[in-house]
This record gives structure tokens, C-alpha cells and sequence, in this order.
């Protein structure tokens, strides 16, 4: 088969939800290429409503067990589930024996994968470009270079744009209606990482919350079901100004709130990138570690900014207490540099 007569595409991402949302430009991609081939997204639990949620995905199927830790575990009903999609070409954009092995039994013809993990001899398209060696790109970028085997040539990455529903946004009206936001200049702070990487205090956003009410703003605090501490105590050190919104909404809910904030501050997570999916002036905190480098791994979009501690060190992993720098976010990332950028990201 060759590359011209594709008609069904499929994209397999079955991790986490930031990464969904730097995988989802390739629907654009293959879109223009062939505005009639058809693009089905192969989602996990946790990433799905961002491929629900773009507007030109065609079909989204749910990979029930996620990437990490996978092993081959459902691999029969996986296969079966590809087969009866009769795609023409897979592109396996995180990789796993697991996925790998899935489209090869699945018989999918074109499957595109890696050419540096044991098993890409599943893959009979092969990119050879490594993600983790200078100089990087961003993830955004390694993703769509993967459809160069389809015959798309380099082409510029253009976010992806959430689309929120009306059933969402009229959700979320009802929210601020009761915690009395609505009508409000209010922006999003979201204090936690679900532990993926270093960030800023709960006493530092606390401040950074207190510096924002004395403008004038009001303040959502939001996070996951396993972060109610945490953003109980942000908002209870912000005061009156604050409203928690821990573990109280879902991933769609939160994109609604995040389209009518005016702000949004938080780390390395998906929310953040979720913030920028939704044209909301994002001010990101990220840390020196390699892992979340802004290069590879900053929020798509005009309206963000990215903060890192002034350190002079890119890090493979975090070394704890031995480093002369420990704890660099809570340390060499100012108060007044993150102030400053909310303060001209926001304006009132």
C-alpha cells in the first residue's frame, strides 16, 4: 500500500494527559495532507477527553490498561479491538511492546514506530531520530516528525485548540454562580503535580495568592481527588478571596473553568498544558530537571510563560538534598519574577 492511498489513520497515545495535548497537533497534520482520511485516536483513561474534545478527530477508542507498566496485559481483546477498525497505517507515538506488538497482530499494513526500542522490528516504518540526545525539540514537534514515513514533510506545529462544549461551560457557570465567581476577575491557581515533578510550596502559592486578591483578583484553587489537602491549605492561607475547587471537578470541567479564568499559574502538569489548550494566559513553573525541560516540554500556545529557578543546571534527575541548589524551586524561583509575569499575563 502505498502512502497516498491512506484513508484511516490511526494515532495510539495511551499515557498521560499533557501528553495527549502535544500529540493531538498531528491531527491537523494528517488533516491537511488528506483532508478525506479519516484519524481515530487510541486514548488512555486518563488523556481521552482531550481527543474527544478536538474537533476533527473522527473516532476515539479507549485503551482500558494505560502505557506505564502495561506489560501485555488485555493484549487479545486490544488486538481484536484494532482489527474491526480497519485502519490503513499506525503510528505508535509513545511506544510499547505492548502497542507495538498490538497494531503488528492487528494487521494494520503501514506501522510507523520508533527505530531505537528492541522490538521496532514490529514497526516496518521506522523514524530514527532520538528524543532524548541535544539538541531537542519539542515534544510537540518529535510527534508530528513521526508522520514523515506517510510522506508529510516537516511541517510547523500548530497548538491544539480545546474545544469546549456548551453542556461544559454551562456546568461550570452553575460552579461559579455558587462559590460566587461568576462575573469575577478570577484567575486558577493549581498547586500541586500529582507527584511528576519538583514545584513551588503550598506557601509560596499562598503568598502568590494573597499578592494577586491584593490587586483585586479572585482566586480558584484547583486540583485532583489526592490533592484536597494541598489546595484546602492554599486557599485557606489566601483567605477570603480564595475558592477551593479540590477534587470537585473533571478534566472537562476544569477546561471550562480554565477558558473563563483570566489566569492560570501552576507547574509541569497537565493542567497546564490544558491551560494553554484553552487560549488562557498561563504562567508555568518548571524545574531544571531534564525531564520537564521547557525545550522539549513547555505549554503550547502565545499566551505562556515559563519560569525555571535561576540555577545553571539541567538535571537527569533530581540528587535530593545533595545538590547545593536543593530545593531549587522553593529557593531560586522568585516570588517578585512570577508576580511580575501574572501581573502583565492578566491585566485587569
Amino acid at each position: 500500500m502505498t502512502v497516498a492511498a491512506l484513508r484511516h489513520v490511526l494515532l495510539l497515545r495511551t499515557d498521560h494527559l499533557g501528553d495527549m495535548l502535544l500529540t493531538l497537533p498531528m491531527v491537523d497534520v494528517v488533516k491537511a495532507a488528506w483532508p478525506q482520511c479519516r484519524v481515530t485516536v487510541l486514548a488512555s483513561k486518563a488523556n481521552v477527553e482531550a481527543a474527544r474534545h478536538h474537533a476533527r478527530v473522527d473516532r476515539v477508542e479507549i485503551d482500558p490498561h494505560e502505557a506505564k507498566g502495561s506489560r501485555l496485559r488485555g493484549l487479545g481483546p486490544l488486538v481484536r479491538q484494532l482489527r474491526v477498525l480497519r485502519c490503513d497505517a499506525a503510528v505508535v507515538v509513545h511506544p510499547t511492546p505492548r502497542l507495538a506488538l498490538a497494531v503488528w497482530l492487528a494487521g494494520i499494513p503501514v506501522r510507523v514506530g520508533t527505530a531505537f526500542r528492541a522490538y521496532s522490528f514490529l514497526f516496518n516504518r521506522r523514524v530514527r531520530e532520538h528524543r532524548r540526545r541535544p539538541p531537542w525539540k519539542h515534544e510537540s514537534q518529535y510527534n508530528v516528525n513521526l508522520l514523515a514515513p506517510l510522506g508529510i514533510g516537516p511541517v510547523k506545529v500548530r497548538p491544539f485548540e480545546w474545544q469546549v462544549t456548551a453542556e461544559d461551560a454551562t456546568a461550570v457557570e452553575a460552579l461559579l454562580r455558587e462559590t460566587g465567581l461568576a462575573g469575577a476577575a478570577f484567575a486558577v491557581l493549581h498547586p500541586g503535580s500529582a507527584g511528576s515533578n519538583l514545584n513551588w510550596s503550598s506557601t509560596q502559592y499562598g503568598e502568590l495568592g494573597r499578592r494577586l486578591a491584593a490587586d483585586g483578583w479572585r482566586l480558584a484553587v484547583t486540583g485532583g481527588a489526592s490533592e484536597k489537602a494541598l489546595t484546602a491549605a492554599v486557599a485557606a492561607a489566601i483567605g477570603a478571596a480564595a475558592v477551593d475547587l479540590g477534587g470537585r471537578l473533571t478534566v472537562v470541567q476544569l477546561a471550562a473553568l480554565l477558558r473563563r479564568s483570566r489566569l492560570y499559574v501552576g507547574s509541569s502538569t497537565g493542567p497546564t498544558h490544558l491551560a494553554a489548550a484553552v487560549g488562557t494566559p498561563t504562567v508555568a513553573l518548571y524545574s531544571p530537571l531534564r525531564s520537564a525541560a521547557p525545550v522539549r516540554w513547555r505549554p503550547l500556545g502565545d499566551r505562556v510563560e515559563v519560569l525555571t529557578p535561576a540555577v545553571d543546571l539541567l538535571c537527569p534527575k533530581c540528587l535530593g538534598a545533595k545538590c547545593p541548589y536543593y530545593h531549587c524551586m522553593e529557593r531560586h524561583l522568585d516570588m517578585e519574577r512570577v508576580v511580575f509575569a501574572a501581573r502583565r499575563l492578566g491585566r485587569l
